[in-house]
């Protein structure tokens, strides 16, 4: 059971000869004040069983108490916040109403929560009793529990809030609706075609956000799914949503210390620059491992050993053994099978 988008009756004219308003708002505020109703139901219901227990929708549609007390309440909201908004000017009282919209419902929808707190209904035994202790914490559930039956779908929210913005004067500054006049065919095309509220959707791959047009950069220098050139200045694109994470695993400009770290070298550098990294330091690298068989004491004394040990060893290495080693473990293995290779072991 869903509620009729509140209207305003017209006397009949002449649609060649009038004018018509744009239909169009800024999307992302309808949908904030469409996410406000369903929260200013859920508080008014709560606030009307004095806090002791609440209806259950597992059916909106069967004809029980509940439904029909919860149909009531939001009907009754629906009328409560429609009049308030449409007599804002008759009573010349915009100069007190925020420029912001979802503040000013807010507003409604707590004064209108107001008038149902204590108030004792028919219904009370037949809901379920809450399975938290807070005021709070009812309603949130409660906003769950008719977000999940469709009790007041999103679609029927966003068309009254779209009504609240266009026919009532919930939007004093008008920054969130289009004020241009139409004929009456473009009205009903859904404006015009240069409408800075019209609908368009994210360009961006896998992502299906509609915003106002008007939004649409702001929705793009933010959104998930936007495919971004890596942080770190590799070669790859990643959506912003798997930056971070590209960033401090799989990104080959992370940075990352040398595996010989344990040994002394205290380099960092990408880890896309392993390879050339060993590469350079291959004689740096081989010395710190040498040197770990001399005892620290006579190191100084056998430097000269070690240097000439060095060049013999890369002189001898022929397939670049010694080069393709990565870490300790591995040229470690390469440099003993290269010594037994000189001492003539098998």
């Amino acid at each position: 059971m869903e509620l009729e988008i509140p209207a305003i009756v017209e006397a009949e004219v002449d649609d060649d000869r009038v004018l018509f308003p744009c239909p169009n708002c800024d999307i992302q505020m309808v949908h904030r004040l469409a996410q406000l109703l369903l929260s200013g139901l859920a508080t008014a219901c709560v606030d009307s069983t004095t806090f002791s227990f609440f209806f259950s929708l597992a059916s909106a549609r069967d004809s029980s108490s509940s439904s029909v007390v919860a149909v009531e309440t939001r009907k009754e909201l629906v009328d409560y916040i429609t009049h308030r908004s449409t007599s804002i000017i008759l009573d010349n009282t915009e100069e007190t109403m925020s420029m912001d919209p979802s503040e000013n419902l807010s507003i409604f929808l707590d004064d209108f929560a107001s008038t149902k707190r204590n108030v004792v209904v028919g219904w009370l035994g037949l809901g379920l009793p809450y399975l938290s202790d807070s005021r709070d914490d009812r309603i949130d559930d409660l906003v769950q529990e008719m977000e999940t039956t469709r009790f007041w779908p999103i679609h029927a929210r966003e068309a009254i809030a779209r009504s609240l913005l266009l026919v009532g004067n919930l939007d004093v500054s008008g920054r969130f609706h289009c004020r241009e006049k139409l004929e009456r065919k473009a009205a009903d095309a859904d404006g015009h075609v240069d409408c800075s509220f019209r609908p368009v959707r994210c360009q961006n791959q896998g992502c299906r956000a509609e915003v106002s047009a008007l939004r649409a950069h702001e929705h793009d220098e933010v959104c998930p799914l936007k495919l971004l050139p890596c942080e770190q200045h590799c070669e790859l694109s990643v959506i912003r949503s798997q930056m971070d994470r590209h960033c401090i695993t799989s990104c080959p400009m992370k940075l990352t210390n040398c595996p010989f770290y344990q040994l002394g070298c205290e380099s960092a550098f990408p880890s896309c620059n392993l390879e050339s990294h060993c590469a350079q330091f291959l004689q740096s690298h081989l010395r710190k491992i040498l040197l770990t068989h001399v005892p620290v004491s006579d190191r100084h004394d056998h430097l000269d050993l070690v240097e000439k040990r060095l060049l013999l060893l890369e002189k001898c290495d022929s397939h670049a053994t010694l080069r393709k080693a990565l870490d300790v473990r591995s040229l470690t293995k390469a440099l003993a099978e290269l010594e037994k290779s000189l001492n003539g072991q098998p």
